[in-house]
């Protein structure tokens, strides 16, 4: 107080001079809030329901609504919902809010500064964006997170009148549009449809036997976050229908084609078999690929292959899952070289004849296995050692010599 009175004294006798002294400014020794932690968390919400009131929310506490602080220099004064409260939620709804936030004492910590979501945590929620109202108010908008459940399932699953093979579904009010549909006859399923963006099918092409024949359907996840946050429903069963033996179908306008119908890009798998999608929608599709630095290999219907294929009349060994094979493999108790470079030769393509590997010579038959034993190749005798497949030089086999070619001489 000395300190201060001396300071005002000589402040007047300034004034009384003509001259100005500058004001002390006590706000100078404020203290800045730097970050920011709010907690937030909704009652379970189901599709349908609409949101909480405002004042339904605890600003104190969790348990039910809340949002709340945890700091003693900031606390929570009011909130607002920014979706509308009388909006019906469903899967996936983010329920957007702004909540406002005082200093507890502005003259000792104030709001200084910008903020964002480096500096600002939402538990229980995401950062949307935040704006100040001078140094004592603080407005912050974020999302909740996302409304979790499990679909609707169709409420109908019928056969049209028209025809045979012609199915239809309702769609639940609260669903994603997208479904998976199942053909059976019997209890043997005939054709899957997934992840398809429709109400209705013509399962007819697939109809080639006689039989009794009937369809489910369920609500599933359409896109990615979907997934995340959605179930897939319980099956809708259409009634039985039979299709007798002058009423098959011949097999006509069957899609053999790649069944996904999302908007996916890369690999999709439909049923067991897996295909790779461009952005446009297309498919490879009877070509190599090399994907992530692996080669693979697709039918001309798009579907991945494994196992031995043959194309350009050249033979290849591809793993289950797709990937080509290069060096030694081991199929049906034989071993076949893949060559490893397309240095020297076509990448991956089986060798046939002599192999020069790791400085050892090998030789395959007409069929690609790997020569064990005696083999004569062309004019010549060479000993293969059998389980290595290499060839023996400068070796005594049996009282036998081998020169440093590989060959016996008599």
């Amino acid at each position: 107080m000395k300190i201060l009175k001396r300071l005002v004294a000589v402040a007047s006798v300034v004034s009384m001079l003509g001259f100005t002294l500058p004001i002390l400014s006590l706000a100078a020794t404020t203290k800045t809030i730097s970050s920011v932690t709010i907690n937030v968390g909704l009652e379970d919400i189901t599709t349908g329901e609409t949101l909480p009131s405002e004042n339904s929310f605890d600003l104190k506490n969790s348990g039910g609504n809340y949002v709340y602080s945890n700091n003693s220099r900031y606390e929570v004064s009011d909130l607002d919902w920014i979706t509308s409260d009388s909006r019906e939620m469903k899967i996936g709804s983010e329920p957007k809010m702004k909540v406002t936030l005082r200093a507890t004492d502005p003259d000792e910590y104030a709001f200084k500064g910008g903020y964002r979501s480096s500096n600002v945590s939402i538990k229980g929620g995401d950062y949307v964006s935040s704006n100040r109202s001078g140094t004592d108010t603080l407005y912050i908008t974020f999302t909740f997170k996302p409304v979790k459940g499990t679909y609707e399932s169709p409420e109908e699953a019928e056969w049209k009148d028209s025809g045979f093979g012609n199915a239809r579904w309702s769609a639940p009010e609260y669903g994603s549009k997208a479904y998976d549909v199942y053909l059976y006859r019997g209890n043997t399923i005939i054709k899957k449809l997934e992840k398809l963006k429709a109400n209705s099918y013509n399962f007819y092409p697939y109809m080639t036997k006689e039989g009794t024949y009937s369809f489910k359907v369920r609500t599933v996840a359409y896109t990615e976050k979907e997934n995340k946050f959605g179930k897939k429903s319980d099956w809708t069963e259409s009634d039985e229908v039979y299709l007798p033996k002058e009423k098959v179908s011949d097999g006509r306008g069957q899609n053999n084609d790649v069944i996904v119908t999302s908007n996916d890009v890369g690999w999709i798998k439909s049923g067991n078999t897996w295909y790779y999608r461009y952005p446009d929608g297309s498919y490879l599709k009877n070509n190599w690929s090399q994907i992530n630095g692996r080669w693979y290999l697709f039918d001309t219907n798009g579907a991945m292959l494994s196992g031995w294929q043959q194309k350009n009349n050249v033979w290849y060994y591809l793993n289950g899952d797709g990937t080509m094979v290069t060096g030694w493999i081991k199929s049906n108790n034989k071993w076949y070289y893949m060559n490893q470079s397309s240095s020297t030769g076509i990448e991956g393509a089986m060798s046939i004849g002599w192999i020069h590997y790791n400085n050892k010579w090998y030789h395959a038959d007409t069929s690609g296995g790997m020569e064990e034993g005696w083999k004569q190749v062309n004019s010549n005798w060479y000993y293969f050692y059998p389980g290595d497949g290499s060839m023996a030089v400068n070796a005594t086999i049996s009282g036998f010599r081998i020169d440093a070619n590989g060959v016996w001489h008599k």
